[in-house]
């Protein structure tokens, strides 16, 4: 059974564009969602769950350049590598010895433009 389809769109591709669009608003809602929690985490002490993370960045380009649904799931699934990174810590913090180093906090993201 496939689930996923490949698609390779090149820059004469007639939705290049739009998609590179896509991709970088994408690309912007995770960083700057990722920081938000970073900072929160960092300075604070605290987790900025999903909700909060939505109340923030709802109003800023990046968010309302997605669909609604496809910008939710970027959050998603940023406060599930948070959820992961902080499993990990307590996996860590009970046998460091199961482990190659500390658990490091989520990345930002790479992807953009032209890329």
């Amino acid at each position: 059974m496939q689930l996923v389809e490949r698609h390779r769109v090149t820059r004469d591709h007639p939705q290049y564009a739009l998609i590179d669009a896509a991709a970088f608003a994408s690309k912007n809602l995770y960083n700057q969602a990722n920081y938000q929690i970073r900072q929160a985490f960092i300075r604070e002490g605290t987790y900025l769950p999903y909700g909060e993370v939505y109340h923030r960045l709802k109003h800023l380009d990046c968010y309302q350049a997605l669909p609604a649904k496809v910008a939710n799931s970027i959050l998603i699934l940023l406060h599930k590598n948070w959820i992961s990174f902080f499993e990990a810590l307590k996996a860590y913090q009970a046998d460091p010895a199961r482990f190659t180093g500390r658990p490091r906090l989520p990345k930002y993201s790479g992807l953009g433009q032209g890329a």
